[in-house]
This record gives C-alpha cells, structure tokens and sequence, in this order.
C-alpha cells in the first residue's frame, strides 16, 4: 500500500498535535503552531521535485517563457493589450525573472509556494480560532491539488482569500487591487468579484438549504452555457475564450463522477445548516464567511454537469467552507459538541491521507517511493 513520504507524516501528526492543543488544553490560537505548520508546507511544496499533477508542464513552461516572452509581452499581458502570451502575466513574470537570474525551476515553486502559504495562513490567522484545525483541511488534501498541482489557482485563490480583509472593511478599491492581482496568477479568479456583495445577503439555515437544492435542480438544464455571451462582453478575452473552451472540452466537461465527495460534502452542509444559528452568534464575521461558503457549494452543485467548472470556479470560495466556517463551528459549540465534531473530522483527516496517498499522492509523486525534495 503506497503511503505519502515522511515529510507528509510529520506536518500532519504536528497539525494533529497542535490542533488538540489549541482546542481542548489552551482554547486559544498559538502563533508559533501556525508558522512551524508555514515553515514546514513551504519546504515540502516550495522545494519539491517532479511531484503533482501539473509539474512536468511548468517546467517545460519555464525555459519556454525566457526564450518566447518578453518583458514588454508581460506589460501588454498586465494591461489588457492585444498578445499572443496565453498565460497569466504574474507567473510568467516570475518565472522570467528566476530564469534570467540563472536560478533552476524549483526557486519558482518556492516563490510561489511562499506567496501562497503566507497569505493563506496570515488570514486563517487572523480569522479563525484554531487556525491549526483549519489548516489540517487545507493540508488534507487541499495543499495536494492546489498549491502543489494547479499552482497559478492556488495562488490565485490565496490573493482572493487574502482580500477578504477588504472584504470586512468594505474597501472596495482596495478588494478590486486584489482581484487584478488574483487575475495576474490566474483567469478563475474573475468568479471571486461578486463577493464583495455577497457576504451582505441576508441568510440562515432555511435559505442556505432552499438555495443548495436550487443549484442541483439547475445542474442538469446547463444554465451556464448563456455565461459565454455575458463573459464575451464583460470580461478579457482570454477569460470569456476559456470559458467557452472549457464548456464541451473532451476530457472535463462531462458530469461530476458520484461518489465519496459527495457523501463528505453532504456531512458538511448539514454541520452548517445545524449550527448557523450559533455561528453566527458566537463568531465575530461567521455570516461573512458563511455566505462565501453557500456561493462555492451552490456553484458547485450549478456547474456539476461540467467537471472543469465545478472543481475550479468554486475554488476561493470551497476555501471557506472547510478552513473558515466548519473551524469555527467547533469553537461556537461546546462540550460534548466540541468533542463530536473535532473527532469526526481527525477521523476523516486520518482517512483521507491514507486514501489520498494510495490514490493521487502516489500518481502525483508525494509518496516515500516517489517525492524527491531538493534538500536531499
């Protein structure tokens, strides 16, 4: 049975350990608990050699941007101007600069790494009271196929998930500075715009249930294929094209497999329904996060008879689900409460690493037979 490499083992019993600590020995979020975790996932992401889905692709990208790009097609990328350049004008000035310095590819996968972890643990930080627990579900499995596959939607969704401090203090120009920079690492970060609106819609348990069943009666009619004319007129031209690429594209825009996904996702929604009334009570910016969670999972549901969409476009928002709300349910409730729920979702870490480890963790290369590091 493949089982992931070491360097996986120890970050997770630490987060293991930590978590209990923050929940049940200090009832407080621990500073130093969270940047050991950063420390840690940087290295093991940031200095990875051919492992996850997308690296092999990346690297043949990195030469092929030094030799093809220049500096002034990355200008033209950043403001909207006619180019033939197809990918994100932040990642490609990246890796121009680290291969013009003559650093080897995996100082990119560190950079990106860094940007990444920092942002996304800063807010989980400032936001959720056991950031430990909330990064276990960013670490199992998330870290897998985002920051360490689909890097650019993993950075992009960190800048989106950093904006949510602009968010609360209904900064507007502020929140739009971050979507511009979400878009320089990747186009799916356009779906993140309507948030700044979102979090104001009056919800609650009813509303959240009612607006999920909506979203799976429409998967089928397809709705989103009216989004190509609206994307055409709104958006640039290398967003609204994929866009209509992805619609009947042959290997993912078929319907979302049934299966052990679904099954996890239902145990979180009715964790959510059950204790909005006390989130909402006892966790200061919970309906904030709670609508951003609704969105991702409705989008899910809407976009479910198209694989590519129903993975990625929720991708900022599902971040909220699991690192925000769920975390906080477990310090809103109590006692026993508490207790059920921490050892329901350790139950379901623990399950999850041993399934994803014998599934995508060994296909990715994360497994002891497979990951290579380049500090050994």
């Amino acid at each position: 049975m493949a089982i992931l490499h070491p360097v996986f083992i120890v970050i997770f019993l630490f987060l293991a350990y930590a978590s209990y600590m923050e929940i049940f020995k200090l009832d407080r979020k621990v500073n130093l608990y969270t940047w050991i975790a950063a420390v840690l996932i940087i290295t093991a992401v940031g200095l990875r050699l051919d492992a996850g889905a997308d690296y092999p692709v990346y690297r043949m990208l990195f030469s092929g941007f030094a030799v093809y790009t220049t500096y002034a097609d990355v200008l033209d990328k950043a403001l909207f101007q006619p180019n033939t350049e197809e990918i994100e004008w932040i990642f490609v000035l990246i890796n121009k600069l680290v291969f013009d310095f003559g650093f080897p590819f995996y100082i990119v996968t560190l950079i990106m790494a860094i940007i990444a972890v920092s942002l996304k643990f800063t807010t989980i930080f400032k936001n959720v009271a056991y950031p430990s627990l909330a990064i276990l579900f960013y670490f199992m499995p998330i870290m897998f196929f985002e920051d360490s596959g689909q890097m650019r939607q993993g950075l992009g969704i960190a800048v989106c998930v950093a904006s949510f401090k602009f968010i609360k203090d209904r900064n507007l120009p502020m929140f739009l500075l971050c979507m511009y920079i979400a878009l320089g690492f990747h186009k799916t970060s356009i779906v993140f715009l309507p948030a700044y609106w979102i979090v104001k819609i009056p919800m609650n348990s009813k509303r959240i249930f009612w607006v999920l069943i909506v979203a799976l009666i429409c998967s089928p009619l397809e709705l989103y294929r009216l989004g190509g004319d609206f994307f055409s007129t709104l958006a640039p031209q290398d967003i609204s094209g994929a866009y209509v690429g992805y619609m009947d594209d042959r290997y993912y825009g078929t319907q979302v497999e049934t299966g052990l996904n679904d099954l996890v996702k239902l145990i979180f929604i009715v964790i959510l329904i059950r204790y909005d009334k006390k989130g909402c009570e006892e966790i200061w910016w919970y309906e904030y996060m709670r609508n951003l969670a609704v969105f991702g999972l409705a989008l899910f549901y809407f976009f479910r008879s198209n694989e590519i969409f129903a993975v990625r476009l929720p991708g900022a928002y599902m971040f909220f689900v699991t690192m925000f709300c769920l975390t906080s349910l477990v310090k809103a409730v109590e006692g026993r409460t508490r207790q059920v729920l921490y050892l329901g979702f350790m139950a379901y870490f623990i399950a999850m690493f041993f399934y994803f480890g014998s599934g995508n963790g060994h296909r990715g290369g994360f497994t002891v037979d497979r990951y290579n590091n380049a500090l050994w």
